[in-house]
């Protein structure tokens, strides 16, 4: 007897990407940055010295580390969570989405008040504004759906 095959929804799949993505980035930049931060500013993937001040460097490299030890294993349990069917990796994903948006917000206020403090210099684009907005409303948007539909992600 042939049984029909369970497909994912795409809620899921969208979540699995993002928490992909999310991961692949922050392993590139933030983590490379507590280890390397001379490189991730060669390669573009964070600000400069010049940019920033050397104690934007240090926030910089503080974002990493906690990135490192507890952003990023949280977004590896929800993602394995996730494809084992697990109830819990509805917290961890909810976790991920909260801190997502958390440091979204926190990085476009840094923006809006860093201005004028001696040594910063960067001059955030319409880029990086888009993206921290977007990745804002898109943490919101995965913690209402796991909250409204949640088992959506686990059937």
């Amino acid at each position: 007897m042939n049984t029909p095959k369970h497909r994912r929804s795409i809620a899921f799949w969208i979540i699995v990407v993002f928490l992909v993505l999310i991961i692949l980035t922050t392993i590139i930049g933030p983590t490379m940055g507590v280890f390397n931060y001379n490189l991730t500013v060669r390669l573009g993937l964070q600000d400069s010295p010049k940019q920033v001040g050397e104690f934007g460097v240090q926030v910089n490299r503080a974002f990493g580390a906690s990135d490192t030890i507890i952003y990023l294993p949280l977004m590896l349990l929800s993602l394995i969570g996730l494809f084992l069917k697990r109830r819990w990796s509805l917290v961890t994903t909810a976790a991920v989405a909260a801190i997502t948006t958390y440091t979204a917000a926190t990085l476009g206020f840094m923006y809006l008040f860093m201005p004028g403090t001696p040594g910063y210099n960067l001059k955030p684009g319409f880029g990086i504004w888009f993206v921290v907005g977007a990745t804002a409303i898109f943490g919101i948007w995965i913690i209402l759906f796991v909250i409204r539909q949640g088992d959506k992600l686990l059937d």
